[in-house]
């Protein structure tokens, strides 16, 4: 691991700043995004249904790059 991504890693995430998806089914399975204070320009998604595993973390950049591939198909699943 780099260095920033240790930093990722280890910073505290806001729980004020918990965002859970809207599209979300009715048995809990969906995922959170919330702010990293440490790191301004970084979120950490989670997923609900193991709120025990850590996160998925990494700028805002990198986030809105992962969604608007999926969005254009230049990313699917398999």
């Amino acid at each position: 691991m780099t260095p920033r991504t240790q930093n990722l890693y280890a910073a505290e995430i806001d729980p004020t700043t918990r965002h859970r998806s809207s599209y979300t089914a009715n048995n809990g399975n969906c995922v959170e995004l919330a702010q990293l204070p440490a790191i301004p320009d970084a979120i950490a998604v989670s997923d609900t249904w193991y709120p025990d595993r850590p996160g998925l973390r990494g700028s805002k950049n990198a986030f809105a790059q992962l969604t608007q591939a999926t969005l254009t198909g230049k990313l699917t699943a398999v």
